[in-house]
């Protein structure tokens, strides 16, 4: 008896320690529209605002997130074991998460959501998934392109901020040799660090200068370039 006593002795702190941990959070939010409904600062003071931010999550974990009247982000978000929501562009740490509300926060404020009932009447409505098309000749790719998302692979390792893409500009074969440039850290506009010199019959852009790259083009229709280079994904537009 003595023993089965000094044994729970020392299993005691283990099972407090236990009983202590938090569940971690759901990874996925269930398909559905929000909009904000009010904003405080990190003291709770509330304050006025215009730029309202509209949330939507879909399936597949797929969101679109805007502001009022704003450019629309697309993607897929993600939800760590600490509660921290990241929708690539931007992140937040989730406060609270009901059927009828959720909570958000990050350094600027605290941020109030409602189900957004507005256009439908509260029957959400989920996008069908796009239909990604091959790209097969470098005349689909025209145009002045701006990153406005880069993703990292699973373990987070970022390249050199040197060789991160920050632009690129392909004009086609009506050039010369080159088919385009590639604009990547402090580059300057008038000197960009590699030249795009076509693009291969796998569906990858061969650029060359400070270092010969590859980048897999996985996708470039309606507005919008996607490409790949070992571990890190880029997202374009073409702002206007």
């Amino acid at each position: 008896m003595r023993k089965v006593l000094i044994l729970l002795i020392l299993l005691l702190p283990a099972l407090v320690q236990a009983k202590d941990k938090k569940k971690p959070p759901p990874k996925h939010f269930l398909p559905g529209k929000w909009v904000e409904v009010k904003r405080t600062t990190l003291d709770s003071v509330q304050f006025a605002f215009t730029d309202t931010l509209f949330m939507t999550f879909q399936i597949r974990d797929t969101f679109t997130y805007r502001e009022r009247n704003g450019f629309v982000y697309r993607g897929k978000y993600t939800v760590d074991d600490d509660g921290h929501l990241d929708f690539g562009t931007v992140s937040y740490d989730i406060a609270l998460r009901r059927p009828k509300s959720i909570i958000l926060t990050n350094p600027k404020g605290i941020y109030y959501y409602e189900p957004d009932t507005s256009a439908d009447l509260g029957q959400v409505t989920l996008e069908k998934e796009e239909k990604i098309l091959p790209v097969t000749n470098i005349d689909q790719m025209i145009g002045h392109w701006t990153v406005y998302k880069k993703l990292a692979d699973k373990d987070g390792n970022f390249p050199d901020f040197s060789v991160q893409i920050k632009a690129a500009y392909i004009t086609g074969p009506s050039s010369g040799t080159d088919v385009g440039t590639l604009y990547c850290g402090n580059d300057m506009d008038d000197n960009p660090g590699w030249v795009i010199k076509a693009l291969g019959a796998d569906q990858s852009l061969e650029c060359n200068g400070k270092t010969q790259r590859f980048l897999k083009v996985v996708k470039c229709q309606k507005g919008e370039m996607v490409l790949e280079e070992a571990g890190m994904t880029y997202y374009f537009k073409q702002f206007r």
